[in-house]
């Protein structure tokens, strides 16, 4: 039986980084260095680089600002960082893949992506009080103000599920669309009416693909009082702001009437204004943003990005980046980590054509966005995991590509960029592209470094497949 709800100040949500709420200091993920960093919000200056579990992908902060939560999505663990010695002083066990968490003081909410389940933690004992059963692949969270919902988004699907804490049940799930995808984070607005989620939209029945008719960037709206759609009030971001891949985290003013939306391919911050769902402003930030918090008098937007290491910091004033905080030194080999962030990125010409599509887009984390794709030269095909890839070619359901550097090919037909390779390509079964492309290459070591998980491997593992 879980604890009756708490009250809180304001709505709280998982992100990639979040500020305190006494508004003192700022805390962001870095995954590839299995650390979080904590900086003065005012001064910018680091106060701690912190080691926690595996791949940690989202942090909550107590109302008290006194502790953290941190899901490491590597390890199925949830981290508890003490603020005050600025060290990580408890595990706690929790579902395969977790990602998106959510603190209310007293308990801590964790979506289990890989279980599809929602784990709830007694932050006081660490005791698992319930894990609630919910559709496949539970992304993002955001708790109510009053503490009663926690509204859960479905990675693949765009569904939401809104459970009832008070019955600790399922209350209702809601579409957002049938070809609604990559539903990582959702924010509760601070008059508890709406809340917001950036998507991707998937084309994928279109028999003719071009470059800007595959995927749609988009932020839809939800009514968290009737759980319902607000279709008239969705945010297709190529015309409210320009062409952005992937986005994937927001913030809010503190008065609800601007957003300010991350997005990880483009690597662009789009700021909205809610009351004609227009861009005022399309800020260039770092390599991979993937969470954005905004200070509680509105003043700084704090940009998390990930595969630079590093945090932009926004004058909201300005709208411009005024700082920008080193937050760790990610420990990849040169080649791997540019080949990760050309795998990640939509903001290179070579890439594709105004920041369309991405690798991952199709293929986040290197596994597949379970759609079936109409318009590919070869025929409809599902898109496959590339888990793996580099140890089972060829790849392709059609087995066309006989190396892993054939991608070039998916990046000039698919993905309708200039390519990496200099010049004309040629027959995917023809000569090897190894060698030609110091970027080509790269981008190969990173789609070889993505390895089928252990527990997969053995057979242990209770993902949802």
């Amino acid at each position: 039986q879980l604890t009756f709800p708490i009250p809180l100040d304001s709505p709280v949500l998982s992100s990639p980084v979040a500020v305190s709420p006494n508004g003192r200091f700022v805390a962001a993920v870095n995954p590839d260095s299995d650390s979080i960093t904590v900086i003065n919000a005012h001064t910018l200056e680091v106060l701690a680089e912190i080691p926690v579990g595996d791949d940690p992908r989202a942090i909550s902060i107590t109302p008290d600002s006194k502790q953290g939560v941190v899901t490491n999505h590597g390890s199925a663990l949830m981290s508890v960082v003490d603020f005050d010695i600025y060290i990580e002083v408890a595990q706690y066990p929790v579902g395969y893949m977790p990602y998106g968490v959510v603190t209310d003081g007293l308990h801590a909410f964790v979506s289990d992506y890989g279980n599809g389940t929602i784990s709830v933690i007694n932050l006081e004992t660490g005791a698992l009080e319930g894990r609630i059963p919910v559709e496949a692949f539970p992304s993002g969270l955001a708790l109510s103000e009053n503490g009663e919902h926690l509204f859960v988004t479905h990675f693949f699907s765009g569904r939401v599920t809104v459970i009832d804490r008070i019955r600790s049940k399922i209350q209702e799930t809601l579409s957002t669309g049938s070809d609604t995808n990559l539903s990582q984070f959702i924010i509760i607005a601070p008059d508890g009416k709406k809340a917001y989620i950036p998507q991707t939209r998937s084309n994928t029945t279109n028999p003719a693909l071009l470059f800007d008719t595959t995927v749609f960037p988009v932020v839809n709206v939800i009514d968290t009082v009737g759980i319902k759609m607000l279709v008239p009030e969705r945010i297709t971001l190529d015309t409210a702001d320009r062409p952005v891949n992937m986005p994937f985290s927001v913030a809010l003013s503190p008065g609800g009437e601007t957003l300010y939306l991350a997005n990880a391919g483009s690597n662009d911050v789009s700021v909205i204004d809610l009351k004609t769902n227009r861009g005022i402003e399309n800020i260039p930030v770092g390599s991979n943003p993937r969470g954005i918090a905004i200070a509680p008098n509105g003043s700084r937007v704090y940009v998390n990005n990930v595969l630079d290491g590093t945090l932009s910091v926004i004058d909201a004033n300005t709208l411009s980046v005024s700082h920008r905080v080193e937050l760790t030194e990610i420990p990849l080999g040169k080649s791997l980590l540019q080949g990760k962030r050309i795998f990640n990125s939509a903001a290179a010409p070579s890439i594709t054509t105004d920041n369309w599509i991405s690798c991952a887009t199709c293929h986040f984390d290197g596994l597949m966005d379970t759609r079936t794709w109409l318009g590919f030269p070869d025929g409809p095909r599902n898109t496959p995991s590339l888990q793996g890839a580099g140890q089972t070619l060829p790849s392709h359901w059609s087995g066309d590509f006989d190396e892993l550097h054939d991608v070039e090919i998916t990046v000039r037909e698919i993905q309708f960029g200039a390519g990496l390779v200099p010049g004309d390509i040629h027959d995917s079964l023809g000569p090897s592209f190894a060698g030609l492309s110091k970027e080509l290459d790269a981008l190969v070591d990173y789609m070889e470094s993505i390895e089928v998980p252990v527990d997969l491997l053995s057979g242990d593992s209770e993902m949802i497949s």
